[in-house]
């Protein structure tokens, strides 16, 4: 006997049980396959091609319950409790055969990337600049990944770039997670005197101090430009 076959056997002792006896039958139908040692292909062939046996007999009680003549009368000899007690019973079953069959199923693992290369394709400026003399060295961009919030600034244009998430992550130039509403770009005026309240922040005011700088903020860039320095990385 297959194992397959084994299961349509028990589950066929368990509906004729409740039928004669009308009482509640405790059984744990997920420990059951587990102490039958049924396989993934057993589990498999079960539910393709053996459950439909027991969704029948489900269709029928639903119908009886919902007052269908014939299926009510086929079902008489079951006081309504009973059959919802049955219909339970059944329901159960066809739940943990699902719940038996996915944790047979085989799960491949994703290869964890580094963080070097989740910020491959992410282009920053890398080398350190020298800004009304004093000397300001970018971030490593690996630190980004789950980061909290980070700020960015522009060597060229002189605009700096705040960006705050649960959780910020990369993809190709863009950096993703970010909430868009208290985020936002900048032009740096005072411009070593902001980099350095910045490079002062703490995690529980960094967006404040953003708020705080002149000019009206302006969107995200959807990209970032590869004159951006990471300048600063709060988690």
């Amino acid at each position: 006997m297959t194992s397959s076959e084994t299961i349509c056997q028990f589950v066929d002792t368990i509906i004729d049980e409740y039928s004669i006896t009308k009482k509640k039958i405790r059984v744990d139908f997920f420990k059951y396959f587990q102490s039958e040692e049924i396989d993934r292909k057993s589990i498999n062939d079960y539910a393709t091609n053996h459950i439909h046996q027991v969704t029948e007999v489900l269709e029928e009680i639903d119908g009886a319950l919902d007052g269908d003549e014939i299926l009510s009368e086929a079902y008489a000899h079951f006081k309504k409790p009973e059959l919802r007690e049955f219909k339970s019973l059944l329901d159960r079953f066809v739940e943990d055969v699902e719940k038996y069959k996915d944790s047979k199923r085989i799960t491949r693992r994703k290869k964890q990337k580094t963080p070097d290369q989740l910020v491959k394709g992410l282009h920053l400026c890398e080398e350190p600049v020298i800004i009304e003399g004093k000397k300001y060295i970018p971030v490593p961009k690996e630190e980004i990944i789950g980061a909290k919030s980070i700020y960015l600034f522009n060597v060229q244009t002189k605009d700096l770039l705040f960006l705050s998430g649960n959780s910020l992550t990369c993809k190709g130039a863009k950096i993703l997670g970010y909430d868009e509403k208290p985020s936002g770009l900048k032009k740096a005026k005072k411009i070593a005197e902001t980099l350095d309240r910045v490079l002062e922040s703490q995690s529980y005011n960094c967006q404040t101090i953003f708020q705080l700088f002149p000019n009206k903020s302006r969107p995200v860039p959807r990209t970032v430009s590869p004159n951006f320095m990471l300048l600063r990385v709060l988690d």
